[in-house]
């Protein structure tokens, strides 16, 4: 493994960092499938990153840093640079083969402009994972945005991870997207009272989409809207195998401030695909609501929308008690070893 360590004093440090690692492999200084371990030193690294190489990364700060005290930080939207490689503020290509990220923060300062509900102008990942190919692990990170913070593709696992934003703040078309121990924060709108939606999936059929475990969720209360933990995009259909609303909640943990239906359709006016079983659509297990006094009970699922499905505890043990479950039969699996 080839080691090189950044400081934030150096401008565009981590560009230029990955430009030498670049040049290096395509002069043949370095084999095609030499590890890259990219060290970051603590401050405010006011950059884009671009990664589509595939040689094996792992990117962390520096020993002893947290997340906040390691940041990469810019203001991009659709509206300044067109399509999800351009706009977010960290992207990883489809070349990518496995990578590793640890303890820093990646946040897209862009403020919504379009006084028009949720539109794509206002579209500003700070993360994207555009990869069907590797494997992604996300450890102790922080992701912060409004409009669609993390997009994910393929298969990724967040572990202990925070994500914030106000709309569709984790969404993609994973074929499984794990995330353990997150937190998941919808941010008041900068624009003012609308609503707020945590999840949105757009999986193809026989994939298991979003699993969130362990994971919890909260938000800023709205004067009038209302926070959804997840929205369907009202795409899906089995005679195309896509768009489906595959995700699984388990013993997850949501403020009191979410709708107790949970799923967000626009009152039925669209369709969500498929409806909830054991292995697809929305599914969840164990949910806890948080109550504003710090106390925490049993969710009462009796107002979910009705394509929701709550698992039993047969169907919980047989797929979802644990990660090497969850992960078996995917790219995943090896990351356990």
């Amino acid at each position: 493994m080839l080691e090189l360590t950044v400081n934030a004093k150096s401008p565009a440090a981590i560009t230029a960092a990955l430009k030498r690692m670049r040049e290096m492999v395509m002069t043949g200084a370095v084999e095609k499938d030499t590890s890259f371990h990219l060290v970051l030193g603590p401050g405010l690294y006011r950059e884009s990153i671009r990664y589509n190489m595939s040689n094996p990364l792992v990117m962390e700060s520096a020993p002893g840093l947290t997340a906040s005290e390691c940041v990469i930080m810019a203001d991009n939207c659709e509206a300044f640079h067109q399509g999800r490689e351009n706009r977010s503020i960290f992207f990883l290509g489809p070349n990518a083969s496995s990578v590793t990220l640890k303890n820093f923060t990646v946040e897209n300062t862009h403020l919504k402009s379009v006084q028009e509900d949720n539109t794509k102008p206002d579209s500003a990942e700070a993360f994207v994972w555009d990869n069907v190919n590797g494997t992604l692990k996300a450890e102790g990170m922080k992701f912060i945005g409004r409009q669609n913070t993390l997009f994910v593709r393929g298969n990724s696992w967040f572990l202990g991870c925070r994500v914030e934003g106000d709309t569709d703040i984790v969404y993609g078309e994973p074929d499984l997207c794990f995330l353990e121990d997150c937190s998941v924060h919808v941010r008041s709108d900068n624009r003012g009272d609308y609503n707020g939606y945590a999840v949105k999936s757009r999986t193809a059929a026989g994939k298991k989409g979003f699993v969130f475990s362990a994971c919890t969720f909260t938000g800023e209360k709205r004067k009038k809207s209302s926070l959804y933990v997840y929205r369907t995009a009202g795409l899906g259909q089995a005679s195309t195998g896509r768009n489906f609303d595959n995700s699984a909640f388990l013993n997850c943990k949501v403020s009191e401030l979410f709708s107790p239906e949970f799923e967000w359709d626009d009152d039925m006016q669209l369709d969500i695909y498929p409806r909830g079983n054991a292995e697809s659509g929305i599914r969840e297990y164990g949910t806890k609501t948080l109550r504003d006094n710090g106390g925490e009970e049993p969710a009462d699922t009796a107002r979910r929308n009705v394509k929701s499905y709550t698992l039993t505890d047969d169907d919980y043990f047989k797929m979802y008690a644990s990660r090497y479950l969850v992960f078996d039969g995917t790219p995943l699996a090896s990351r356990l070893e």
